[in-house]
């Protein structure tokens, strides 16, 4: 039985792509690089912001570009256009509801994470946020969720981890949590690895979850 849900954040319960998309373009005008296509962007986005620069400037600049994104982002478009996917608030308030314990592992610097949740109003539903910069080695790492399963006190296999990157389904694995793969986000294809459940839209968690 399950006593607690990890969600990721981009892709999974928030729909950030866009407001991303346009601090990653003013971030690239910056050095005079192509604008790569919506399309190719979202291909990038489940590893954080590193994951979405680097493809598209050359090493020497990814430090730089860094700040320079962060900055757009924070200053320019956090929340423009972002939004929860149909149907998640009404099921975080449902397994809340239920006293199921619910958290957020993302890529993402805590603070960031932190902030666009609060703007989307889904914060209080979540006991822990935890971003990159807090446990050991973050996502596609173990240590992500286990950092979770060892500050809430819920063992790995009474935990259900939520996502829609190759990512968040190795991170599950081997931290010896089960894992729903979110079809309706920024999905990947999966090459070696298999989830223990596909979902296509967010309310039929309540199936898995809501006896």
């Amino acid at each position: 039985m399950f006593e607690l849900v990890i969600f990721d954040l981009d892709g999974t319960l928030l729909d950030t792509a866009p407001d991303l998309y346009r601090a990653l373009c003013d971030t690239l005008r910056d050095y005079g690089c192509e604008i790569p296509p919506f399309g190719e962007f979202v291909r990038h986005i489940g590893g954080g912001a590193y994951g979405f620069l680097q493809p598209f400037l050359p090493p020497e600049r990814w430090e730089e570009a860094l700040l320079k994104l962060r900055h757009y982002y924070l200053t320019r478009y956090v929340c423009c256009e972002t939004k929860p996917f149909e149907g998640i608030e009404e099921v975080l308030k449902t397994l809340k509801g239920r006293g199921l314990k619910l958290a957020v592992a993302t890529n993402k610097i805590t603070e960031g994470a932190e902030r666009v949740l609060t703007l989307t109003g889904l914060r209080p539903y979540f006991d822990l946020v935890v971003g990159r910069d807090l446990p050991k080695e973050h996502k596609p790492s173990k240590e992500h969720i286990l950092y979770i399963t060892e500050r809430l006190g819920v063992k790995p296999k009474n935990t259900l981890v939520v996502g829609d990157r190759s990512d968040d389904v190795i991170a599950a694995k081997e931290a010896g949590a089960k894992v729903a793969y979110a079809l309706w986000g920024y999905t990947e294809p999966l090459k070696g690895i298999e989830p223990d459940y596909y979902i296509n839209r967010p309310m039929e968690l309540l199936k898995l979850l809501v006896p």
